[in-house]
Formats: structure tokens, C-alpha cells, sequence
């Protein structure tokens, strides 16, 4: 199935009214189908295009092809100013084997050619992040982590970027300051928030915890779109237990940052399933809790908490969490999750009852001291 990456479509409103701007009629697409990559950079005067597939290899400085693959494919056009030229590379004894042709006629590839082959090249590996792989393991051998980085800040595309991440993180082990380097790199230089998770669900996978898992979800703060967001967290959930206070600090920071209410409860249950809500990660797991607008959605999260074996004092928070909703209906749905044994005890039923009693609901009121009275 066609997956499309990255695409800006003309303005259609605008164009309906006659005043689209001439940079919304660029056209950039980044296409991968069956194994083939197909990139358009077009702006209405200048046409690049082009296409990879199967096994290519380029050389260090990232603008020559030297060896293709069985059946594998790289090709390069541009088309500005009523010319159209192209280079192609096949498979070749050794290497690779070029062909250069300019408005569809075959041409010797000139010093001239070869520098605008290069120049060409060099764009779409930049685009593409072909290579990454090699080339992240050559520049971070000569130039280290700094090399790498200053190689990402020159390409020209997110996915690109997230190519030449992936490769960097999943090279030879990063120091905690490399860590933390490349997370602050992605969390400034990233634009797009899907290519940005991609990047940062990988590197959960390598954080540990402390001051590396910090610096990832600060990285992750930087995301504009709460869904996102959510999937970075729940990620991080599962994989961590937050066992430390940086960690933890850093995590609930960036739920509070959610401004969807149904996202953050979607982290909080997926905390809450994983045990967080429980122990030294409490504290913070509630505040957040505290920090939801509305009721249903903390009803849901306190419900999710309130398990036959949580612990008295994970269910003492939740009940005190429910006495700060607004809703009276919403607390006494609440307390009816409050498991049955842990109403018997003095702390937990003091708890119910003080918010029950608090209800200016007398039917609401009556409903939840009913349950206490009949537990006890």
C-alpha cells in the first residue's frame, strides 16, 4: 500500500478565490511504495524528481553513487527553463553504471554533467536519507556526535532527519551528555510531529532512565499535537517505571502540558495499568489527575485506579481527587469504584465519607452513604 509521507497540496479555498500565494502551489511529495521511494520537488519553475529502489550505496561526501544493488534503481531529473536533464545508475561491473541524457538524448557524462549529478544527488540524499546508516557511521567516526549533528542540520526534510536519528541512536552507545545533545537537537530542529514520535519512540527504547529519559520528554514537550504527544508517553510508560525523581519530573510535566482532557486520561489509564499511580510515582500521577477540567474524564482515570488490589493509599488519593470535581453525580461514581474491602478500613471510609457528606446533592449524598453504611 502507497504511504504518504509528507505532502503540500495547493491551497484549494485559495485558489477558489483567486489569491493563492505563489510558495502554496510548491509541490513536495515523498512517496514509498513496494520498496520504491519516490521524491517531487516542484515550484512551478523548477521540477526535481527523484527515484530509489533496492540496494544503492553512496559514497562518503554523499553525492555519488557507487555501487547498485540486483535490480535496483537511482535516478535523478531536473527540469527548469525548457531542459530537461537526468541521470541514471544500474547495476555495473564492480559498482555502479551511469547514464546521462539531456531532453531524453544520451550525453558523455562531462565534468559538467558530473557536477550537476552531484550537486543533485547531494539534494536528494539530503532529502531522502539515503545512506544514513553509512554515512552517520563515517561522519560520527571522523567527527564524533557533533559531526553527526551538524550533518542533520543541513538536510532538507524531516524524514531525512529522522533517518539519520534513528541511525545515530542506534549506533555505538551515546554517552548520557550525547543523549541528552541529540534529544535537544530533535526538540529544536524537528517541524514535523509524527516524524518527531518516530524518533523519540526509538530512543525510549535506548533512554534508561535519570537524566536521559528526562531529556527525551523534554524533547517530546516540544510537540504540537496531543495525540502525538499521548503516543510518546504511553510509549515511555510502558517501558519505564519512572524510578527516579528526574524521570517522573519530566513525564507528569509533559501530561500537564496535554490540552485534551481525553488525551491525557488515555496516558494516565496507561500509567495507571502499568502501576504508576502507585508508589513513589504517586504523588505526581495525582497532581496531574488534579489538573484535568473535566469531571468524566477524571471519573475515568480514578475508576481505572481504584483496582480490587490497589494499594489504601492510591485509593485515598483517588477519593480526595474525586472531592475536588465539581460533579456530584461524577463523585458518587467514583466512590461506587471504591473496592468494597477497603471500605472497612477507618482511613478509607473517613475519606468516602467527608466527600460524600460534602455533596449539596441530597439524592447524590444519600446513594454514597448508603454503600458506606451498608459495607460497614
Amino acid at each position: 500500500m502507497r504511504q504518504i509521507v509528507h505532502l503540500t497540496c495547493i491551497l484549494v479555498l485559495a485558489a477558489l478565490a483567486g489569491t493563492v500565494p505563489a510558495e502554496a502551489q510548491r509541490e513536495r511529495t515523498h512517496l514509498q511504495n513496494d520498496g520504491e521511494t519516490h521524491i517531487v520537488d516542484d515550484n512551478g519553475s523548477r521540477r526535481l524528481e527523484m527515484r530509489l529502489r533496492g540496494d544503492v550505496q553512496i559514497n562518503e561526501a554523499g553525492d555519488w553513487i557507487t555501487s547498485v544493488g540486483p535490480r535496483g534503481l537511482f535516478t535523478v531529473e531536473e527540469r527548469e527553463g525548457g531542459t530537461t536533464r537526468r541521470v541514471e545508475f544500474r547495476p555495473g561491473d564492480g559498482g555502479a553504471r551511469a547514464r546521462y541524457s539531456v531532453n531524453g538524448r544520451e550525453r558523455t557524462l562531462d565534468a559538467s554533467g558530473r557536477a550537476w549529478a552531484q550537486r543533485l544527488i547531494l539534494h536528494a540524499v539530503r532529502r531522502s536519507g539515503l545512506g544514513a546508516q553509512q554515512r552517520v557511521a563515517s561522519i560520527r567516526g571522523r567527527s564524533g556526535v557533533s559531526g553527526v549533528l551538524a550533518e542533520i542540520a543541513r538536510l532538507e526534510g524531516d524524514v531525512a532527519r529522522r533517518a539519520y536519528y534513528n541511525a545515530l541512536l542506534g549506533g555505538d552507545p551515546l554517552s548520557t551528555a550525547e543523549f541528552g545533545r541529540v534529544m535537544d537537537d530533535v526538540g529544536r530542529r524537528m517541524g514535523s510531529d509524527v516524524e518527531t514520535r518516530l524518533v523519540l519512540t526509538q530512543a525510549a527504547d535506548r533512554a534508561g532512565g535519570g537524566a536521559r529519559l528526562a531529556a527525551l520528554l523534554r524533547a517530546a514537550e516540544g510537540i504540537d499535537s496531543d495525540v502525538e504527544t499521548r503516543l510518546v508517553l504511553t510509549h515511555v510508560s510502558r517501558r519505564h517505571r519512572l524510578a527516579d525523581a528526574a524521570s517522573r519530573e519530566a513525564f507528569f510535566r509533559a501530561v500537564g502540558g496535554l490540552e485534551s482532557d481525553v488525551e491525557r486520561r488515555l496516558v494516565l489509564n496507561a500509567v495507571a495499568d502499568e502501576r504508576l499511580a502507585e508508589g513513589p510515582s504517586r504523588e505526581a500521577f495525582f497532581r496531574a489527575v488534579g489538573e484535568m477540567d473535566s469531571d468524566v474524564e477524571r471519573r475515568l482515570v480514578l475508576s481505572q485506579v481504584m483496582r480490587g488490589d490497589a494499594p489504601e493509599a492510591t485509593v485515598i488519593a483517588a477519593i480526595h481527587s474525586a472531592g475536588q470535581m465539581s460533579s456530584d453525580v461524577e463523585k458518587r461514581l467514583v466512590l461506587t469504584q471504591v473496592p468494597s474491602a477497603h471500605l472497612r478500613g477507618a482511613r478509607v471510609a473517613s475519606a468516602y465519607r467527608r466527600v460524600a457528606e460534602a455533596m449539596r446533592s441530597q439524592t447524590e449524598r444519600r446513594l454514597a452513604l448508603r454503600r458506606l453504611d451498608g459495607s460497614r
